[in-house]
């Protein structure tokens, strides 16, 4: 019991993430490559002002300046919370200060109104790849998973950084270059015409109905190993491929035009 305990006062320290480095990274990259020619024209033109002006780097940009004074009103924007024994977010789940709803919704004005916003576009990105991390979508009594403890591979963790990071590395994203082909390879014509359906409400509620199941097999300062890895690897790498083949069509859409 005191090394459960230890290791929830530990967690309770701990920052709330996004969507770990590797899934942005990964997410935009794909991106990238399923958008045509003359939007990455477009946004390699986009980014030459920005910090990073490769775009898988630089869709971790948000998270890199979300602490800083003049970025601290995108904090909230990474999120959307509901409460326990809720099935399902909507609009009116968003607090006055935003969520990641109304967040993307306002980033994909900023880019209307100037596609030269190289910010907007970045949290467009962002926040499209948090939406798809389950997590993300989940209950506000823990903080999407940040109080609620895990032993993860013998290491204290807790669910979101589980989930934001934890699973890809387990997996071999941060090493394994090849892993990102076989994503790329995976996505076929008729699944990326099926994933593009459906709008950011809707793919809000994916994820909220992963967490959902997710948390039926919690418990408190449980030990994840291979066998939790190989039960979520499909789900996460198809929430990758899904928030990729989104991007790129909002991409297409805001950012060739």
């Amino acid at each position: 019991m005191r090394i459960i305990i230890a290791a929830v006062l530990l967690l309770l320290s701990q920052p709330v993430f996004a969507f770990g480095k590797t899934g942005h990274q990964l997410v935009c990259d794909l991106a990238y490559q399923l958008v045509n020619s003359d939007t990455k024209i477009k946004l390699d033109t986009l980014l030459k002002p920005a910090p990073h002006t490769k775009f898988g780097n630089a869709c971790s940009w948000p998270d890199e300046v979300r602490s800083q004074e003049a970025f601290k009103w995108s904090a909230p924007h990474h999120y959307v919370n509901m409460a326990r024994g809720e099935t399902a977010v909507s609009m009116q789940h968003c607090p006055a200060q935003g969520c990641i709803l109304s967040a993307i919704s306002d980033m994909q004005h900023r880019l209307i109104d100037n596609p030269a916003d190289w910010q907007a576009l970045l949290f467009l990105a962002h926040h499209i790849a948090d939406l798809h991390q389950p997590l993300h979508v989940s209950f506000a009594d823990d903080l999407g998973g940040n109080r609620t403890a895990v032993y993860f591979f013998g290491q204290p963790n807790n669910l979101h950084g589980v989930w934001d990071f934890g699973l890809l590395k387990q997996l071999g994203y941060e090493t394994e270059p090849s892993k990102f082909s076989g994503l790329l390879a995976q996505i076929s014509p008729e699944r990326r015409l099926t994933w593009q359906q459906g709008d950011v409400l809707s793919w809000a509620n994916e994820s909220a109905a992963i967490t959902v199941e997710i948390y039926q097999h919690y418990k408190p300062g449980m030990l994840l190993d291979e066998a939790y890895v190989k039960r979520y690897q499909t789900v996460l790498e198809q929430r990758v491929q899904q928030a990729a083949v989104r991007l790129a069509m909002l991409l297409d859409q805001l950012v060739a035009n």
